[in-house]
């Protein structure tokens, strides 16, 4: 049966009239999960701190030697593999290691809240200045209160020991050596409570890690960009500044990292050769002091002079190599000048390129007056310049080789000689030797230093590949929480909750909700409803202390209904029945009873429910011992039962104890006996019966009455009950059925009359509202 009804319920339409009855049903809750979900969001948003990101945007100008000698590059994951391994760079911990160092990020300042702590980013009133860090401090909140005098008391941790310091003075704290300084612009609240923290770098680089962001930007445009989330925005900007400013001298680093190593060990070799040569000239300046004279006999003038000949050579020669390397150096420079003493040391041939390339500089000057150095003709000027910078290159570059060779013989010469000189007196042996070793050492030295101006001069004109495209700015509104959208969700979701929780309910009432539902799956006729108490007062007899309200209207329409089934005998039986207890048969028998005792008809209610008691009755029963049970066992009268009611024309027959077998004794004779003799007495009576669904009390009285009623309360007797109903038509054949929907909520259209006003006069207004719904 129950199958039989879910099929019927999910093959309907959705009922609006049940999910208004559900949703009625459940306001408070629909309420209280709205104003819940959305409470939520609004608790969310006030204490959870705002989080904003700064961020820049780093452009990887990379040069490709390839491309430039119009070599095409064939790696086509280039920019991807450059943009990787940068990002990679800028999150790696040698990279976040040196970022720490650079910034200053181990001590933090917090103004301490009921529920949020916020940091007080260059804010703070106090600054802390360490002199000797500790482990033992590290990560643990140390909290600061001013006091007067210039005193400060610190607790360290929440149960920490509290421990008073003197502003601007060192104070000695868990190993560690620290100095509080009150900043002159900002003052102590006494409002606010203040810590600060020591970092440990294990939880620095964690915190950097966790919120700095290195995403490709543009891979075509080979950017990258860096952002940091931080809940101050002025400490994320700063951070993303600082990340920029530190990565472009790192990578700048990294690039005259080379010439850098070679510049430190020139600078040290030559250091060296100074020290080596100050000794030497020591040596000659002792010398010549003590022998009065470099020249010890006519064969060392001889050879002395030979000597100086050669060395004049070799100095000229030097001097030649001198000017053309400075030459050759000025070749690619806009000062390159060429003057006539130089111009004589070299052949024509050279003279002629060099002053082409002299009258191209020329033109060059002119040419800046005229035109931007982007546009075509002076860049085709720049090669041409090129151009004869490299033949003016090669040609002094060869005739530099001839002079090297040329002294290269001369030297040979001069070693010749030296050799000779070797057999002279020891004195001037050591002296020659001495000498020799010192002009190797100056020519060294120079040849050092040459390629040491060079390293420097590579190093002052190298600029960074990579170029800082937008700095940091100063973010103003908060990525999270997005207010909006937290609100949204907190609407969004009371309103998906209580829509499945209404469909669920809705789903799972499988009770009768209107009378619409009772007359369609039911083919017996409704004979009235009933409207839900809104009153109750602890008696049954309703009628008398409510005769203008809703129910008791109700219950005179249900006497007038009952008019219209004609029976064979005037006096009529009437059987009140349910399926289950708790539907309101024994309230409607009651009431309908004294309606009809006050339409000056002679009523007797028979109380047929052996097995229960009733709670409450209108009149008192002194003697319990008495009923109906007695009755049918013939140990009393009626007439010594009966119990009168407020009511002259009714009176009660209560159920008597509780016998063994209340089923053998309705089917006894007596029963009918009883109802016969009744029915001279009495225009009306009405039968109370036990719930049919739980005995076959019910049925059987329901065999001895002129009409049925079968009574379903309104959202409490379920839709099986309708075709329990049918059922127990068909088996018993019974025709003279008819059926009353009790307790049903009043709708807006029903609140027309008295009764309305009566009723509602006293009721809260929020009471009342919950109650329409």
């Amino acid at each position: 049966m129950l199958e039989e009804i879910n099929h019927i319920n999910s093959s309907e339409n959705i009922d609006f009239n049940k999910l208004r009855i559900t949703i009625g049903n459940n306001l408070r809750w629909i309420i209280l999960i709205f104003f819940l979900t959305n409470v939520s969001a609004i608790l969310y948003v006030r204490y959870t701190k705002d989080l904003y990101e700064s961020y820049s945007e780093i452009k990887l100008d990379v040069k490709e030697d390839a491309s430039a000698l119009g070599i095409r590059e064939f790696t086509p994951d280039k920019n991807l593999n450059l943009i990787s391994g940068e990002i990679e760079t800028i999150q790696s911990k040698l990279f976040l290691n040196k970022v720490i160092d650079s910034l200053d990020l181990n001590i933090s300042y917090f103004s301490i809240g009921q529920l949020l702590n916020y940091e007080l980013y260059k804010s703070a009133p106090f600054i802390v200045k360490v002199k000797v860090w500790s482990p033992l401090i590290y990560n643990t909140p140390i909290f600061v209160e001013a006091n007067p005098n210039n005193q400060f008391e610190l607790q360290i941790g929440e149960g920490g020991t509290k421990v008073i310091g003197t502003f601007n003075k060192p104070m000695f704290v868990e190993g560690c050596v620290f100095t509080l300084t009150a900043k002159p612009e900002s003052k102590f609240q006494n409002s606010i409570n203040y810590s600060f923290i020591f970092h440990s770098r294990e939880v620095l680089l964690d915190y950097l890690t966790q919120n700095l962001v290195v995403e490709p930007h543009n891979f075509n445009a080979k950017t990258i960009k860096v952002s940091f989330k931080d809940n101050n925005p002025l400490k994320a900007r700063d951070l993303v500044n600082g990340i920029d400013s530190l990565y472009l001298q790192y990578s700048n680093e990294q690039k005259n990292l080379a010439n850098k190593q070679k510049i430190d060990w020139l600078s040290n070799e030559l250091m060296q050769i100074e020290m080596k040569m100050g000794a030497y000239e020591d040596y000659f300046e002792n010398f010549t002091l003590k022998n009065k004279t470099s020249d010890l006999s006519e064969d060392i003038k001889k050879t002395i002079t030979q000597i100086n000949r050669v060395d004049s050579q070799r100095f000229e020669l030097s001097k030649k190599l001198n000017d053309i390397n400075l030459v050759i150096d000025n070749v690619g420079t806009d000062k390159f000048f060429l003057n006539p003493a130089q111009r004589n040391s070299f052949p024509s041939f050279v003279n002629t390129s060099i002053d082409k390339l002299q009258n191209l500089y020329l033109e060059k000057d002119k040419m800046r007056l005229s035109y931007n150095e982007n546009t075509f003709a002076f860049k085709q000027k720049d090669k041409e310049i090129e151009a004869i910078q490299t033949v003016v290159r090669s040609e002094l570059t060869g005739l530099k080789q001839d002079w090297l060779r040329k002294a290269l013989e001369l030297n040979n010469a001069k070693s010749t000689l030296e050799r000779v000189f070797l057999n002279m007196p020891d004195k001037n042996t050591q002296f020659n030797k001495n000498e020799r070793f010192y002009k190797l050492y100056e020519e060294f030295y120079l040849t050092l230093m040459q390629h040491k101006s060079g390293f420097e001069i590579a190093q002052a004109g190298s600029t960074p590949d990579f170029k800082l495209l937008s700095t940091a700015t100063l973010p103003v509104n908060p990525i999270s929480p997005n207010k909006p959208i937290i609100y949204g969700i907190g609407f969004v979701a009371g309103l998906v909750i209580i829509i499945f929780l209404v469909g669920i309910l809705y789903l799972l009432n499988n009770k009768i909700n209107n009378a619409f539902e009772v007359e369609r799956y039911t083919s017996i006729p409704l004979l009235g409803i009933i409207p839900k108490l809104s009153i109750l007062n602890g008696t049954s007899l309703y009628i008398l202390q409510h005769p203008t309200s809703m129910v008791s209207e109700a219950i005179r329409s249900l006497r007038t209904n009952l008019d219209f089934f004609s029976v064979n005998s005037p006096k009529k039986v009437i059987a009140i029945s349910s399926t289950v207890s708790g539907e309101g048969k024994s309230f409607i028998a009651m009431n309908l009873g004294g309606v009809m005792a006050l339409s000056k008809k002679k009523v007797v209610l028979l109380d047929l429910d052996m097995r229960k008691a009733k709670p409450h009755s209108p009149v008192m029963q002194d003697d319990l011992s008495k009923g109906i049970s007695t009755i049918l066992i013939r140990k009393n009268t009626w007439q010594e039962c009966l119990l009168k009611t407020p009511l002259d024309n009714f009176h009660v027959i209560p159920s008597g104890p509780q016998p063994p077998n209340p089923s053998e004794l309705l089917l006894n004779g007596e029963f009918t006996s009883m109802l016969d003799d009744l029915k001279t007495h009495y225009d009306f009576i009405l039968l109370d019966t036990p719930p049919v669904g739980l005995v076959t009390d019910g049925i059987m009285a329901m065999k001895r009455a002129d009409i049925s009623i079968y009574v379903f309360r309104a959202n409490y007797s379920k839709k099986d009950f309708l075709f329990n109903l049918q059922r127990i038509l068909k088996v018993n054949k019974f025709s003279n059925v008819t059926t009353l929907l009790n307790a049903l909520p009043s709708t807006p259209e029903s609140y027309y009359g008295a009764g309305y006003y009566e009723e509602n006069s006293k009721t809260p207004w929020l009471k009342s509202i919950f109650k329409r719904a």
